[in-house]
C-alpha cells in the first residue's frame, strides 16, 4: 500500500509539473503624490506584455487587482491599426503601492464608458462623452448654413449613462430638448464664435486668430476606456500667415479632462498661441490663474441650471494669463509643427461642486496628478 501511495503521489507530482503553467505577469503601481487617485488609468507598452506572455495571434488576457477582481482594459491603437498600449483603471491612496496581474484567460464582459461619434442627422457635430461628461465640436453641414465656430462645447451631466445617442435622438424628434434638463444634465453653454471651453489659437497682437469648424473628423480609438480622435481645418489667417490646423482629442472613463494635441503648421517662428476659455459679456469675471499652468473660470449662475465651472491646464505653464478678446487665456511660444499638448474640462454645481473654491482645489489636485504620474513597474 505505502509502495501504491508513493508511486501515486510521484505520477500526480509528474502530471502537475508536466501541465501547462497560466502564463502571467505581475505590475506593480506607485502613487508617489499626497493626494489619493482614483480609477486612473495605467498605461503599459502592449509589445512588451505580448513579449513577456508569449502571446499568440488572437489570445486574450485578463487583468487582475490583487483580490483576484478582473478589472476593465483597452487595447490602444491611436489610429495605427496596430495595439500599442495596454491601459486599465487603478485605484490608489496617496503613497500607496499595488500590485496588479496581466493573464492568459478569458475576459469578463465590460460596460464601455466612454462613447463618441460623428452625428450627420445634428449638422455634422463631432460628439464625445465618457461616465461623467459630454462635449462637442461643429462639422461642415453646420458651417453651411452660416453659423461658424470651432470652439469646444460643454454638455453637463449627472448620470454615469452614455447620453448622446438619447440626447439627440429625443432632441431631434422633439420629445425633449437636450437643451432643458429632464434628470440627467443639459446642454447649457454658449460657445459661439469663440474658443469655448478651452481651445487653442494662435494670437496676433492680443487678437484670436480662429480657423472655422472641423473638415474632417477620424475616429482613432473609441472605448470602452479612452476614445480619440482627430480633427483636421481648412488653412485660415492668422497675422497675415496662412495656418493649417489639426487637433487630436482624447478622453478616458471616470476624468472631466479632455487631453488635446494641436499641431499648426505656418510659416512663422516664433508664433503665440492661447489656450482660451469664453467669457460672457458684461458679467462678472471670477477667474483663477497660475502660471504653473492652470487658467479657470466660473460661468455666471443660471437660476434654474446652476453653474458651470471651467479650467485649462497646460503641464509645463503659461507664459502669461490674461483677459483678452472676450475670453480668459494661457499664452505660450510655440514652434510651428511640433505638438501642443494640455488639458480641458467642466464642472458643474449639480454635479459635485458646490463652489468655485471647491472647483479649484480639484483643479489644482489634478494637475498634481499630471506633474506627479503614477510610477509603474513590470516583471
Amino acid at each position: 500500500m505505502q509502495i501504491r501511495s508513493l508511486t501515486l503521489l510521484l505520477v500526480t507530482a509528474i502530471f502537475i509539473g508536466c501541465a501547462p503553467s497560466k502564463k502571467e505577469m505581475s505590475v506593480e503601481v506607485s502613487n508617489p503624490s499626497s493626494i489619493d487617485r482614483e480609477n486612473e488609468m495605467v498605461e503599459i507598452d502592449w509589445k512588451s506584455v505580448q513579449q513577456k506572455l508569449s502571446l499568440s495571434a488572437g489570445q486574450t488576457i485578463i487583468v487582475t487587482d490583487n483580490h483576484g477582481v478582473q478589472l476593465p482594459y483597452q487595447l490602444v491603437t491611436n489610429g495605427t491599426g496596430t495595439e500599442e498600449t495596454l491601459i486599465f483603471p487603478v485605484s490608489l491612496q496617496a503613497g500607496q503601492t499595488a500590485s496588479f496581474l496581466i493573464a492568459t484567460g478569458e475576459p469578463e464582459a465590460f460596460t464601455p464608458l466612454v462613447y463618441g461619434r460623428l452625428v450627420p442627422e445634428r449638422k455634422d457635430d463631432f460628439t464625445w462623452e465618457n461616465n461623467r461628461s459630454a462635449f462637442r465640436v461643429y462639422g461642415p453641414a453646420l458651417k453651411a448654413t452660416g453659423e461658424i465656430s470651432n470652439g469646444m462645447d460643454f454638455w453637463a451631466k449627472k448620470t454615469e449613462s452614455l447620453i448622446i445617442d438619447k440626447w439627440y435622438k429625443d432632441d431631434l424628434a422633439g420629445v425633449a430638448s437636450y437643451h432643458e434638463d429632464h434628470g440627467e444634465g443639459l446642454d447649457c453653454y454658449k460657445v459661439g464664435r469663440t474658443l469655448g471651453l478651452g481651445m487653442t489659437a494662435p494670437v496676433d497682437n492680443d487678437t484670436l486668430c480662429l480657423g472655422d469648424n472641423f473638415v474632417t473628423a477620424e475616429i482613432l480609438d473609441n472605448g470602452p476606456l479612452r476614445i480619440t480622435f482627430k480633427l483636421t481645418y481648412d488653412p485660415y489667417n492668422a497675422g497675415g500667415k496662412t495656418v493649417s490646423e489639426t487637433r487630436v482629442i482624447s478622453l478616458d472613463a471616470y476624468t472631466l479632462f479632455n487631453k488635446v494635441t494641436n499641431i499648426f503648421e505656418v510659416d512663422a517662428d516664433p508664433l503665440t498661441v492661447a489656450t482660451g476659455i469664453v467669457m460672457e459679456k458684461g458679467k462678472p469675471e471670477i477667474t483663477y490663474g497660475d502660471k504653473s499652468g492652470i487658467i479657470a473660470y466660473e460661468t455666471p449662475t443660471d437660476g434654474v441650471n446652476g453653474t458651470i465651472y471651467t479650467a485649462a491646464i497646460h503641464p509645463e505653464g503659461f507664459k502669461e494669463i490674461k483677459v483678452a478678446d472676450g475670453h480668459y487665456l494661457g499664452l505660450n511660444n510655440y514652434r510651428p509643427g511640433s505638438s501642443y499638448s494640455y488639458y480641458t474640462g467642466g464642472g458643474w454645481s449639480k454635479a459635485g461642486f458646490d463652489s468655485f473654491e471647491d472647483w479649484i482645489r480639484f483643479v489644482k489636485k489634478e494637475k498634481e496628478k499630471i506633474d506627479q504620474p503614477l510610477i509603474i513597474l513590470t516583471n
